[in-house]
């Protein structure tokens, strides 16, 4: 009898004691005495190497003309320029990644579509706080039925007309096929006259809408290139193959101009943030074009002062090869696009689009709204 009620005081006792022990813990958890200690139990993040890019170490570079060019020296002079650690895609974007892109917007406007003329689950119209979602978000886990009957009568609106079909194919019209973003011009707003005066609590700040600008892109690639800046050459094969037929589909993409370049780094970046976000994880900042620095130094390769990336001062190998992606005639310019990511905090997304070059090592103009990159 003694024993069994020793038993129970010491068990009570223990009990005790743990269950003060854990009070104690958790007070002094919760507690900062007083002190700057910064937000508490804020989630780790970790940046993970980005699938199919490679790492680029931050450092300084003679950024300029490399070769001995006097007078090129004298209104043209070289200058350092210190570039922070970036990732880069291994490779161009291919027609295949490119064509990703170009099936998200055609699916997009397909579900907006049926779900305007056949079935409303294509779409969400209210939250869950029962506001009306303007524009509605789309479902992407219900298929698209192309050739159900009612999906085919009111997918028509994308497709050519009867007049316009060769030899009677069905096929996409490609002007259907337009991209709507927006995007927040920070150029613009970080104007001293836009800047929040902590001093005056009274005048209200400038409306946010005048920063915040749309835009509307057609997103298939120019496949006429070929054909219009190949004078001398018969390419009218690779016009009609090129993007869309599977023996190219890792071959870079091609015909895409600076504005197609920029729409597919906001979808890269939008993709990319969606999945992150819906996974419990923190959205990246944003794909984007690099600056002529940036270009510049990955261009190099790490060779710094050096004529080309390959280190020597010749185009060609010694069985004649060409070394990199030089025209053999003068009138072409054709644009790939590779992306890079800064690791930085916050860390950057860039977006790469670059002209092929001339064996002089001199790109020209592209249309006159490209004006991406730098020789490679």
């Amino acid at each position: 009898m003694n024993n069994t009620f020793l038993k129970i005081s010491l068990t009570m006792r223990y009990t005790l004691l743990i269950a003060l022990i854990g009070m104690l813990t958790y007070g002094c958890a919760n507690s900062d005495n007083g002190q700057l200690i910064g937000v508490q139990g804020r989630p780790k993040w970790y940046q993970a190497d980005p699938f199919g890019m490679i790492y680029m170490p931050m450092g300084s570079y003679n950024m300029g003309s490399s070769d001995q060019d006097v007078p090129r020296s004298f209104y043209a002079p070289a200058k350092t320029v210190s570039i922070q650690a970036m990732y880069m895609d291994q490779t161009e974007i291919s027609n295949n990644e490119y064509r990703q892109f170009v099936y998200y917007v055609r699916d997009s406007l397909a579900r907006r579509l049926i779900a305007e003329g056949v079935d409303e689950d294509y779409h969400i119209m209210e939250n869950g706080f029962e506001e009306v979602l303007d524009p509605p978000i789309l479902v992407w886990k219900d298929k698209i039925y192309w050739d159900d009957p009612e999906f085919r009568q009111v997918l028509e609106e994308l497709y050519y007309v009867e007049d316009q079909r060769y030899f009677r194919k069905r096929e996409i019209n490609v002007d259907k096929l337009v991209y709507t973003y927006w995007w927040i011009d920070l150029q613009e707003a970080a104007k001293y006259k836009y800047r929040r005066n902590s001093d005056d609590v009274t005048t209200p700040m400038h409306d946010r809408k005048k920063f915040l600008h749309q835009e509307k892109v057609r997103i298939y690639p120019d496949t006429l290139v070929w054909v219009a800046d190949f004078s001398y050459s018969y390419n009218e094969p690779m016009a009609k193959m090129y993007f869309w037929h599977p023996a190219y589909d890792n071959y870079p993409v091609v015909g895409v101009d600076w504005k197609q370049a920029m729409a597919f780094c906001n979808w890269r970046t939008e993709y990319m943030n969606n999945f992150l976000v819906a996974s419990g994880d923190f959205p990246v900042h944003d794909f984007r074009l690099p600056t002529e620095a940036e270009w510049e130094y990955a261009a190099r390769g790490g060779r710094d002062l050096a004529t080309y990336p390959w280190g020597a001062n010749y185009i060609r190998n010694n069985r004649g090869c060409f070394l990199g992606n030089f025209k053999p005639i003068t009138s072409m310019m054709v644009v790939s696009i590779r992306c890079l990511l800064i690791p930085t905090t916050p860390m950057t997304l860039v977006c790469i689009a670059w002209p092929v070059t001339w064996p002089n090592g001199h790109p020209l103009p592209l249309k006159k709204q490209d004006t991406t990159g730098h020789m490679t």
